[in-house]
């Protein structure tokens, strides 16, 4: 018996071949397994978590001094506050890790299962390969990570106050929350194009992250050049009590530029590594 197997032609720039293939492998590595509603549940669960105390138990409110709440406006606007503060600072650091474990073995699994090997030995760019594990990525931990619990936390803020809070203030930390993910995201990436093993790749980019701030704090013109301040930037921002112009700007143009600079140079090594 001869079974007849119609082939579909895929039609793809060439420096990209094989890319719609290696993309819909990596989508289905999120959505054909538990990770999308693990990932999706964990992040939502501690992130809306921790605002939910804030907003909705009043002791931590009457632990804060009369001033304090009279300053914000009452004891409502004191609790949207301190939500929005947990949310945007500790939540930048809290996805930022998140970021780091799911991207650890996005270039050294494959390196040490032999897989990336034999992908590459089939007619695929290797530019490909490694552009669709960075899209899918950056597409569903954006997702997961940051945008779901924000719609949760958005929830929450209304159901405390039963008023929408301002929308674009809120929307414009999470622009920044995305944007820190991102550059911790591309870090360990292309830390993962560098070395065989998980331990540095964890080691640096967590070191980064953890120890920016102390850092940051001994050296400040590093503030302008990193991340480290984007979680207080966040926070302002979705708060409506932005820092001026000149602290704004400078750490969320040198982070953009971090993130391509990390992408140009994975795509350049990978391209140079030998399997």
């Amino acid at each position: 018996m001869v079974a007849k197997i119609e082939l579909q032609r895929v039609r793809e720039w060439g420096w990209l071949r094989g890319f719609s293939n290696l993309f819909r492998k990596e989508h289905q590595a999120w959505w054909g397994t538990r990770r999308w509603w693990i990932n999706g549940l964990a992040w939502t669960l501690i992130l809306g978590g921790l605002v939910a105390n804030m907003l909705f138990i009043p002791t931590l409110t009457n632990l804060a001094s009369p001033e304090e709440v009279n300053a914000a406006g009452g004891a409502q606007s004191y609790a949207i506050q301190m939500g929005l503060s947990v949310f945007f600072e500790f939540g930048v650091q809290v996805v930022a890790i998140g970021a780091i474990i799911l991207t650890q073995d996005a270039l050294i699994d494959g390196r040490i299962s032999g897989v990336t090997e034999w992908v590459l030995s089939k007619p695929v760019a290797r530019r490909a390969y490694l552009i669709a594990k960075l899209i899918a990525n950056l597409l569903y931990m954006s997702l997961f990570l940051v945008l779901l619990p924000a719609m949760v936390v958005y929830g929450l803020f209304y159901l405390h106050s039963t008023e929408l809070y301002p929308l674009f203030p809120f929307l414009t930390g999470v622009g920044l929350m995305l944007l820190h993910m991102f550059f911790y995201m591309t870090l360990t990436l292309m830390l993962g194009a560098f070395f065989n093993t998980r331990a540095p790749v964890l080691a640096i980019s967590m070191g980064i992250l953890l120890g920016g701030g102390i850092l940051g704090s001994l050296v400040k013109p590093l503030l302008s050049i990193t991340p480290w301040m984007l979680a207080q930037i966040a926070s302002g921002a979705a708060s409506q009590t932005p820092l001026p112009g000149s602290l704004i700007w400078p750490p969320v143009v040198a982070t953009a530029v971090w993130c391509v600079l990390f992408v140009l140079i994975t795509l350049f090594k990978f391209e140079r590594t030998e399997f």
